[in-house]
């Protein structure tokens, strides 16, 4: 398989161009790459930045997600495709089906929380917080009433521990930095929509409606059956990396515009895209990248909305192997947390 190529454009002032077929990053007045369209995975555009019409044409014509960020890396919006949707009648017939939506949804939650309750070990080999066991004992609660919870009580128990595992986080980072953990939030925020992007981007490929989920519900914005699929992913691929990113780099604010060009990351926005990207590279389980295992779970679902077999999530395989938090940290390796089906 050809390896295809994210498009960022991070500094104020870039315009992303098209002629025929390929895509132009431009900035102030130069050319800084050309990229075909046909080996483009997905766009993401930064505050400041701009896409020309022929460019937004092109991208619409190969079904390229195309996000708007804030100079923070939080959604302001995104290209809205209508692309070819072969399985729309299955999920159609899936979606009025009460027992395969809540045995998805009871896994994924299950998933969700097994990989937070991995994470959650993970940090308390390098310091006591309460916090951190105040959440592990709300998780190992409500793993115990996922059997018996209804759909909406699956959401609420979800939103709960979500209320107590991120603060969790704040607090160990604290704890280890003595640095305020806020900064951090931009990194979940921008980690979760750098996700969902690529997820959509895999629904498009396989033809599924990104609408028709099942766990979250749209508000007219977010696509739900994107977050049913990658929530499980991420607390491997947001969570641990914001923390180790967090660790690895004391300035963490925006002074600045990155250039999105792969030409040296003098910037925490340019320096977490690399490490994002380095990230999806990084071989894990199977001899299989991160980005493969996504791509291959949501082919999963597709799977299951055909035939007689229930979706499998991803799980987090723990093993002992603590986040170093000193100050020489290395750049995120995610290699003590490997996902692997529910077997």
């Amino acid at each position: 398989m050809e390896t295809m190529t994210a498009i960022y454009l991070t500094h104020s002032g870039s315009i992303l161009q098209a002629k025929r077929q390929v895509f132009e990053l431009w900035h102030h007045q130069q050319l800084q790459r050309r990229v075909l369209a046909k080996m483009t995975s997905h766009i993401v555009l930064f505050h400041g930045c701009e896409i020309t019409g022929e460019a937004t044409a092109l991208a619409f014509s190969h079904s390229l997600p195309v996000l708007f960020l804030d100079a923070d890396g939080r959604y302001l919006g995104r290209l809205h495709l209508d692309s070819d949707t072969p399985y729309l009648t299955q999920q159609l017939q899936r979606a009025q089906d009460p027992e395969f939506i809540q045995n998805t949804a009871e896994r994924i939650v299950s998933a969700t929380l097994h990989n937070r309750r991995a994470l959650l070990l993970s940090l308390q080999g390098s310091c006591l917080c309460p916090t951190v066991e105040i959440a592990l004992e709300a998780i190992e609660l409500f793993l115990d009433e996922i059997p018996a919870a209804s759909l909406p009580q699956l959401r609420s128990h979800l939103a709960t521990v979500n209320q107590i595992y991120y603060p969790a986080l704040r607090e160990w980072l604290w704890l280890n930095t003595l640095e305020p953990a806020m900064p951090v939030d931009n990194l979940w925020h921008l980690g979760q929509a750098l996700l969902e992007q690529v997820g959509q981007g895999f629904l498009l490929e396989f033809g599924l409606d990104s609408n028709l989920g099942g766990l979250h519900l749209s508000d007219g914005e977010n696509l739900p059956l994107v977050r049913d699929l990658t929530l499980d992913w991420t607390v491997i691929l947001v969570d641990r990396l914001a923390l180790q990113f967090f660790l690895s780099h004391t300035n963490l604010t925006h002074n600045g515009n990155g250039n999105g060009n792969g030409n040296g990351y003098h910037h925490p926005l340019d320096k977490f895209i690399a490490a994002w990207e380095q990230q999806l590279a990084t071989l894990v389980t199977g001899n299989q990248t991160y980005r493969q295992c996504l791509r291959h779970q949501i082919r999963q679902y597709q799977r299951s909305l055909c035939h007689d077999i229930s979706y499998r999530p991803a799980l987090l395989k723990w093993t002992p192997k603590p986040i170093p938090t000193s100050s020489t940290a290395s750049e995120p390796q995610a290699q003590s947390l490997l996902p692997v089906p529910v077997l």
